[in-house]
């Protein structure tokens, strides 16, 4: 390959996402407390089926009878477009939705685990962020991204909520195979994940400060917090959720926007609190 073309292609190979999926699974093949695979398959079979492959696939024994499963989506933002901003629901008209927690002894699902990781900043079930809606902004300039109808932090959620919804039901024992464990002996628990390169901030403010004539708001009413992981109820369609003794599962379903530059911090505190404040409700 002539050395021009080559740098060319090198260039445009540093566009894409490749190598950030790379150092995310090589840091997370090289952990002593995961098994991680690459590009790895799903399918889903309901009147609306899906298929794909996810970027990283990585599992940990929290202990005997406990499995990690972190579905990876990796999005090496746009340079021109890398602020993700989140807003949270900020009201308790829904209690924060729950972990999909399998139960392998009942084959089935338990949603009344009550959840939560302090070492993230999430003291209990009340304090994860809730976000609900995402936004990508222009690095420089500071302006929305119109381009997409949902954007780039929607569609990487999406993805691996997709292989979540594949793993907890066709795909189930691949992730018993991978840990080598028993069938009926370890329970799951799933949080679809998605690092990226973008910056992360939650918005702030009161909606009460919001003026009805012009639907904004003053300025210095509204703050951005930056975050080094977003907690995310992510909306599923009828297609992706889970499907339980009693029906369906919930409506939305917790998951995890992660900067790659604080992604050892979450794993980090993630596997520390899993060890820890996975509790069944008194």
């Amino acid at each position: 390959m002539d050395s021009k073309v080559a740098g060319v292609v090198i260039n445009e190979l540093n566009k894409t996402g490749l190598f950030l999926e790379s150092i995310v699974f090589t840091s997370l093949l090289r952990h002593p407390e995961f098994e991680a695979r690459r590009e790895e398959p799903y399918v889903g079979y309901t009147s609306e089926g899906f298929e794909g492959t996810i970027d990283v696939l990585a599992i940990s024994k929290i202990h005997d009878g406990l499995l990690l499963c972190l579905p990876i989506e990796c999005k090496k933002a746009d340079p021109k477009q890398k602020h993700w901003v989140f807003e949270g629901r900020n009201s308790d008209e829904e209690p924060t939705f729950p972990f999909e927690y399998y139960e392998a002894g009942k084959q089935s699902f338990n949603y009344k685990k009550n959840i939560f990781f302090p070492t993230l900043g999430y003291n209990g079930m009340g304090y994860f962020d809730k976000a609900i809606q995402s936004f990508e902004f222009n690095e420089t300039t500071g302006n929305i991204n119109r381009d997409t109808h949902l954007g780039r932090p929607y569609d990487a959620m999406n993805q691996s909520n997709e292989a979540v919804s594949s793993f907890i039901d066709e795909r189930r024992l691949r992730i018993f195979e991978i840990a080598g464990v028993g069938v009926n002996q370890t329970d799951i628990l799933f949080i679809p994940t998605v690092i990226t390169t973008a910056d992360l901030s939650m918005l702030e403010y009161k909606p009460d400060d919001i003026n009805w004539s012009s639907g904004q708001i003053p300025a210095d009413k509204l703050k951005l917090i930056e975050k080094g992981w977003v907690h995310y109820e992510f909306p599923l369609p009828y297609s992706l959720r889970s499907r339980t003794n009693n029906g369906v599962g919930p409506v939305k379903r917790p998951s995890f926007i992660v900067n790659s530059d604080r992604f050892s911090d979450f794993i980090t505190g993630l596997l520390k609190d899993c060890k820890r404040y996975i509790l069944d409700l008194v």
